[in-house]
């Protein structure tokens, strides 16, 4: 069978197959600043979830006009929760916060969040959010891999956030001393670090594991939307156990 996936951005589109059975472009979103996992270059979606879904697309099953864009997150969120793409790349699983999100994939892999503060801020024992009141902390604009509990004490003045585009924007305003602290998955935050040359930060204490996965809008429905999740789905578990994403995570950290 014929199969046809597009790498794109709104404004730019590369054809790797050729045209699909379904009538429908199934629109993928993934953020554009968020190294290693997703990132674009110039136009062109990049990064280790990138690389999953190509290689991907050419193990499904059905024949699918496939769309995947790159794109601030707050935007990428936007686009998914109103209706206008199909499935958010790399979201957690957050049924509080993206109740508009009615299936997710199958996790190709996982992501280790923790706490970086300045140095001298807090303490290794401290336990996450409770003993960080009083501090403000950065966040990536529509990310929520602080957690419900954090997102609560900032509902209730107890802790201050303000919110960057970009991971290197928060650690820079970190390193300045702009922010006390800073929630971020391990291998983004230390990627940045090293290559901003940045010192006086301190990985204090870990949060969280998260599952990383596509999150398909709820509103999404029929014979495509279920055909689509599920050929996806038997891709990655087979790429996860022939050491696919293995190679690709290996590839991206040591370039």
């Amino acid at each position: 069978m014929s199969r046809r996936t597009l790498l794109a951005t709104a404004a730019c589109a590369l054809s790797l197959f050729s045209a699909p059975a379904f009538a429908e472009t199934i629109r993928l979103v993934q953020d554009e600043a968020y190294a290693p996992y997703m990132t674009k270059d110039g136009k062109r979606p990049t990064g280790i979830w990138a690389e999953v879904i190509t290689e991907a697309l050419t193990r499904v099953e059905g024949d699918y006009d496939v769309v995947l864009e790159a794109v601030p997150w707050s935007r990428a969120v936007n686009l998914v929760e109103s209706g206008q793409a199909h499935g958010l790349v790399g979201t957690y699983h957050k049924p509080d916060s993206r109740p508009w999100i009615g299936t997710y994939s199958v996790a190709p892999f996982t992501e280790n969040v923790s706490v970086y503060c300045r140095d001298g801020v807090a303490e290794a024992d401290w336990s996450y959010p409770q003993d960080f009141k009083g501090l403000t902390f950065g966040n990536n604009a529509g990310f929520g891999t602080p957690g419900p509990e954090f997102f609560d004490l900032v509902a209730s003045g107890l802790i201050s956030l303000q919110e960057a585009p970009t991971t290197d924007l928060n650690l820079k305003k970190l390193a300045a001393g702009r922010i006390d602290c800073y929630v971020q998955e391990q291998l983004t935050a230390q990627i940045a670090m090293g290559a901003l040359g940045l010192s006086g930060i301190t990985q204090v204490l870990d949060t969280s594991v998260e599952d990383s996965m596509i999150g398909f809008r709820g509103s999404w429905q029929g014979t495509e939307a279920e055909g689509f999740a599920a050929d996806l789905d038997r891709a990655l578990t087979a790429m996860m156990a022939d050491g696919t994403i293995d190679q690709i995570i290996a590839a991206a950290v040591d370039g």
